[in-house]
């Protein structure tokens, strides 16, 4: 293992090299089976009573964070913004739609509800994000 893997590897986390291809956004099909996925297996979750012990918001939370985390690991382009419009959606919108939930509902399913809010704008800004076209370089004169 060379003097530099380490830290090479954690770069190229943050900053891809000059002239790498950039990769494709992920596509709408799979970030559609994304957003199914989740919403179902929290939904399953809180449906099941298994609430408690593994949270069904929680569980929706991790399955988009891993995707933000993938599509950064890959190299799509706008990765970084995307990832921070999306995390900062997720919160913002399970949030602001817990409050505005009514009270009468299970805090359990309200939670769910509220997650399920949350991941669909962030999926909804990750698509968006990776898809603006990218500024071309800048060449000196």
């Amino acid at each position: 293992m060379g003097k530099y893997t380490v830290a090479q590897h954690i770069t190229r986390f943050f900053w891809l090299p000059r002239g790498t291809e950039r990769h494709r956004p992920t596509s709408y099909a799979r970030l559609t089976g994304i957003w199914l996925a989740s919403i179902a297996v929290g939904t399953a979750v809180t449906a099941a009573g298994w609430y408690e012990e593994y949270g069904g918001a929680d569980i929706m939370t991790v399955i988009v964070v891993l995707n933000v985390i993938d599509d950064i690991i890959t190299g799509v382009r706008h990765r970084w913004p995307a990832a921070l419009a999306a995390v900062a959606l997720l919160y913002g919108g399970s949030r602001l739609a817990e409050a505005l939930l009514p009270d009468s509902l299970d805090p359990a399913w309200a939670t769910t509800i509220a997650a399920a809010v949350g991941v669909t704008l962030a999926l909804a800004a990750t698509a968006a994000t990776t898809r603006l076209p990218q500024r071309p370089p800048v060449t000196a004169s």
